[in-house]
């Protein structure tokens, strides 16, 4: 893949950044990043509600376009969690990966992604929308239905939303080109080696049951692998993991 530049939208209030993506498909390229000031309608995996007072975080969703039946589709969330992760490490940040796109530090959600396809012509358009608690105070954090962190919190001081959202959308392109070029196989390493919850016991809902197990691994497709109490090793490709 060519290195590609990003064009950034900036927009003030508007109900969520992935909305807006797919209301203005037919104007925009491939990767174009819209990030807002405050979202009134903010959402996560399962339709959760994503807390987003104004110009405290990271509201974002890239844009782009991967040719039809490219393998690596499934794994375009993973891989921006796995971008966020570790920008998150080269600035002093014990980042890991909850699997499969949520970040934590120390056990408390940092950022989470949400990722939708559209199918298109010759293309599909990959919408990735990333969440990231950045400059929120404590006492809005408390509000939040489930642990939660932010940079503020962790490091007692504030931070340039721009200057962080580049790093991170930097990282991502050069990831992306790294995928596109050799597969999610060779992520399954250092994804794995900063994989929250491994060695622990965990549950699993895919939608129709829950397991219990040990979170063992990533196949080097980017599935989860967990080690059911029988001895079995049972391959997970989508799921929500609690512990």
């Amino acid at each position: 893949m060519r290195e590609m530049k990003i064009q950034y939208i900036q927009l003030d209030t508007i109900d969520s950044t992935n909305n807006w993506v797919k209301a203005h498909l037919s104007e925009l390229t491939s990767f174009t990043c819209v990030t807002a000031v405050e979202q009134t309608a903010g959402r996560g995996r399962f339709k959760r509600e994503w807390i987003s007072p104004r110009g405290q975080n990271i509201y974002a969703t890239l844009f782009l376009t991967v040719p039809l039946g490219s393998d690596y589709l499934c794994n375009l969330g993973q891989l921006m969690a796995f971008s966020c992760a570790k920008t998150l490490r080269g600035i002093g940040f014990p980042a890991e990966i909850k699997w499969p796109n949520d970040v934590l530090i120390h056990g408390k959600k940092i950022a989470g992604v949400l990722t939708e396809t559209v199918t298109q012509k010759e293309t599909i358009g990959v919408i990735i929308g990333i969440g990231m608690n950045v400059n929120m105070p404590e006492e809005v954090l408390q509000a939040i239905g489930q642990p939660a962190a932010s940079l503020l919190q962790l490091s007692k001081k504030k931070w340039d939303l721009q200057e962080l959202l580049e790093l991170l959308m930097d990282r991502f392109v050069q990831d992306l080109a790294l995928l596109q070029k050799a597969s999610f196989s060779v992520f399954q390493e250092p994804f794995e080696k900063i994989l929250a919850n491994k060695g622990q016991e965990i549950t699993c809902r895919d939608g129709t049951q829950t397991l219990r197990g040990i979170c063992h691994s990533i196949t080097k497709e980017g599935s989860l692998q967990l080690l059911l109490p029988s001895g079995e090793i049972k391959t997970i490709l989508a799921g929500e993991i609690g512990l």
